[in-house]
């Protein structure tokens, strides 16, 4: 005995919730991208042949220096001593602190080396320069 199902002529697809949400993840990543790109402050990341991205960037606390030496925790400017500071405070609060220095290609070597070493006289000893892979 063979049993027919009815023929249904009136099955669709609606696409609306899904025209609906995909407007929505468009806008949510607009969004996104543009809040990520103002949490920076606007250097010239060195290249490197050797340059590797870190796996793991949790518990990262980011500097940026400009190319004017001036030294920036996200996007507010701080003097050694400033910095200092901060990092003792997110060393307590974090003791597995990690450092992302982006440092512009015009910085003085000078610069570099105080943030080292402010960062050392704290504590912090895992420290990262930021660069592009050639």
């Amino acid at each position: 005995m063979k049993i027919k199902s009815p023929a249904r002529d009136d099955v669709a697809i609606d696409m609306g919730p899904m025209i609906d949400l995909v407007f929505l993840l468009l806008i949510f990543f607009m969004v996104a991208s543009v809040v990520t790109e103002l949490e920076k402050v606007e250097i010239e990341i060195p290249e490197s042949s050797h340059a590797k991205v870190p796996e793991d960037t949790k518990n990262r606390m980011m500097l940026s220096i400009d190319a004017n030496n001036q030294v920036y925790v996200g996007t507010s400017p701080v003097t050694i001593e400033e910095l200092k500071d901060m990092i003792n405070v997110e060393l307590d609060l974090n003791p597995e602190l990690r450092i992302l220095i982006r440092a512009d290609k015009r910085v003085e070597y000078k610069t570099c080396k105080d943030i080292m070493i402010a960062c050392g006289d704290v504590g912090a000893t895992d420290l990262i320069y930021a660069t592009f892979e050639e």
